[in-house]
């Protein structure tokens, strides 16, 4: 596709991943989406997934999922009710989707993975941790306001803006910032940016800016699992590695570094690599 095609169709999509992100349970009517898009209701799904890489129910389904594991371990919604907001008409089905995904069905992962279940077996909040020498990175970002579980539509949202700025070839590494603690700040209040891998001789355009991940030690976490629980690793970094550790953080949020891809790799198969920079040792 020529660059001026693709740009031509990434601002037709640009308001249809905004309202998917922000409509997380209302139905991803057509008829709406193809006229967010100024594209014929013929045509409209078929330029969506030449350009996302997904349909659009698989986009709504990976959102709603994700969402749908979150509320298992730290919410009290009834199952049923669990899976109605998840978009699906009976607990059976949405058992199988879940389970599809996640690799165990709805009703033992809130049993496993509730903060009740965490505390009961230490070993689930304990993590290998590193310290390494981190070469620095210059990043592309897009920032992204609200729930951090939510930023997925922003990375969809990049990941087009990047293929049509010829920074998608290869693999490029890709990254989240974090600038808020989520038990401190309200979700709708967070701030975060996603990021993916952009050397520095690279002109970028708006929306598009440039963020420098800078050169230094790093405490680094690897996590294998979905991104619902990443706040097990956050408590352990924080409330028991560090403590331990004799070392102090750095004046630089914390970044995650996201090693496959969620739209091809199960929830439960996931890595996520958390750093925490450190500062110079006197």
């Amino acid at each position: 596709m020529k660059s001026q095609t693709r740009s031509h169709y990434e601002r037709r999509l640009e308001p249809v991943l905004a309202w998917l992100a922000a409509h997380p349970d209302e139905d991803a009517d057509l008829y709406r989406l193809a006229e967010l898009a100024c594209l014929s209701p013929y045509h409209f799904h078929r330029v969506y997934r030449a350009m996302m890489g997904e349909t659009v129910a698989a986009t709504v389904q990976r959102v709603r999922l994700l969402r749908a594991s979150a509320e298992l371990r730290t919410g009290s919604r009834p199952l049923d009710q669990v899976a109605r907001r998840a978009g699906y008409e009976s607990t059976a089905a949405f058992s199988r989707a879940f389970g599809a995904a996640f690799g165990m069905p709805p009703g033992r992962y809130r049993e496993d993975r509730s903060p009740e279940a965490i505390h009961r077996d230490k070993e689930l909040t304990m993590y290998p941790v590193q310290i390494e020498s981190f070469p620095g990175l210059s990043l592309a970002v897009l920032p992204h306001a609200g729930d951090y579980l939510q930023i997925g539509g922003t990375f969809d949202r990049l990941f087009m803006l990047a293929a049509g700025r010829g920074l998608m070839r290869g693999t490029p590494r890709c990254f989240g910032v974090y600038y808020d603690d989520p038990e401190q700040v309200a979700a709708k209040d967070l701030r975060s940016e996603a990021g993916i891998e952009a050397p520095s001789g690279v002109e970028l355009a708006e929306p598009l800016r440039r963020l420098q991940l800078p050169a230094g030690r790093c405490a680094v976490l690897e996590h294998t699992g979905p991104y619902s629980e990443l706040d097990s690793a956050y408590a352990w970094l924080f409330g028991g590695w560090l403590p331990a550790s004799g070392e102090q953080p750095a004046d630089f949020p914390v970044f995650e570094e996201y090693l496959n891809d969620p739209k091809t790799t199960p929830p439960s198969e996931l890595k996520t690599r958390i750093y925490l920079q450190l500062a110079d040792r006197p």
